[in-house]
């Protein structure tokens, strides 16, 4: 196994950065199932404690890459938070992930209002039925600003005209250390990526109210990012690290490997043994109602349309708005480059960078910074993914 806390390295060693969440698997299976060696790689892996700690190395040049949140990318690229850091994002490591989980005293609150707390819209306003009461403000964690999670747990929030403010206060945890965070109450409401959603249910700590996929359907969620001067300097390099992943991320989508899967996360250098009831004693190590997944539908495509869905997003809740110039995206997000690596494969890719993101069902007004946007609760990116 690799040193990932020290490192003895060579100048050909590739430095990569990630979170131990579920959705690391493609880095870390890629390394201990020997995806990365069979593509004639020496790569690190240095696990860190929070995605703004993960964002810091990448931008002085400790890391060459990471696991990135989707909007991390572009936020990363922008200067938002930090100094600016040219990274490309050449594909997308998983969709789907999240959730929205609420502490058991909270749920107990939420249940009382007589919502029907299975439909994500309903518990939403359930959630605004309780703050109204409340003399005291209902707190919310979130991982990372630029974050898929935080976006989402905004739009989820908007659909019963919620905004962090007044009686909801917005806490900034790392993902591992949510499920600590609602334990003791420090957090009522927690909006994080598996496994930790599937943990705080299992210990009885929390029940989960939303999920990601239910307000963003099939969005990208972890992508590749490295910093471009590496990727100049490197391209052969980069297309058997992108090789390496895509066949990692399809071998991860065969339920016949998830026990391996298990039995690798749960090493400390990684997630572990805290996500060892999951994937044991009858329990999934992917939640289904997560729906998380690596390689089906195209999940790998660094889709431009995505990359602007994400960017409007992130612009409609006032981040970014400050810039006069809006990132040129096809600099960032490389379908060029995967098609090459898909070429390689074997593998069909879409031809087209663009295509429809979201098919409005049973839509609602959410309020933003812009005015009213029309959005559907269960499907603001319908078909991402699919060809």
């Amino acid at each position: 196994m690799t040193d990932w806390m020290h490192g003895t390295e060579s100048s050909e060693t590739i430095r990569l950065g990630f979170i131990p969440l579920l959705d690391a698997a493609p880095l870390i299976m890629a390394q201990e199932a020997g995806f990365f060696a069979e593509e004639g790689l020496d790569v690190s892996l240095y696990r860190q404690p929070s995605w703004s700690s993960l964002r810091d190395r990448v931008g002085v040049g400790m890391l060459d890459g990471a696991q990135m949140l989707g909007p991390m990318a572009l936020a990363i690229n922008m200067g938002l938070g930090a100094p600016p850091c040219p990274v490309i994002s050449p594909m997308v490591l998983s969709r789907n992930g999240n959730a929205i989980t609420a502490r058991r005293a909270l749920y107990e609150q939420l249940t009382s209002t007589g919502f029907d707390l299975s439909e994500p819209s309903e518990a939403a306003c359930a959630l605004a039925r309780v703050v109204a009461s409340s003399d005291e403000p209902i707190r919310l964690g979130i991982v990372y600003a630029w974050s898929t999670h935080y976006l989402q747990l905004l739009d989820w929030l908007a659909s019963a005209g919620l905004s962090p403010g007044s009686g909801l206060e917005l806490v900034t945890v790392p993902p591992p250390e949510m499920m600590t965070a609602l334990a003791y109450g420090s957090v009522d409401l927690a909006c994080v990526g598996e496994p930790w959603n599937s943990l705080m249910e299992y210990h009885g700590l929390g029940q989960i109210l939303a999920t990601g996929c239910q307000v963003w359907q099939n969005a990208p969620e972890k992508v590749l990012g490295v910093r471009r001067d590496w990727a100049q300097a490197n391209p052969e390099k980069l297309r058997a690290l992108m090789r390496a992943l895509v066949r990692c991320c399809r071998w991860l989508d065969d339920p016949d490997n998830r026990e391996l899967v298990h039995r690798i996360l749960v090493h400390p250098h990684y997630l572990g043994s805290a996500i060892e009831p999951l994937g044991d004693q009858g329990e999934s190590l992917f939640h289904p109602r997560v729906q998380q997944h690596f390689f089906r539908q195209s999940a790998n495509f660094p889709w431009l349309s995505q990359a602007q869905w994400l960017l409007s997003r992130m612009r409609l809740r006032n981040q970014g708005e400050q810039l006069l110039e809006t990132p040129d995206l096809d600099s960032i997000f490389r379908p060029d480059l995967y098609r090459k690596v898909a070429e390689s494969l074997s593998l069909d890719a879409p031809i087209m960078d663009y295509k429809d993101e979201g098919e409005h069902r049973q839509p609602f007004v959410v309020e933003g910074v812009r005015g009213q946007v029309e959005v559907a609760p269960d499907a603001l990116i319908a078909t991402a993914g699919q060809d």
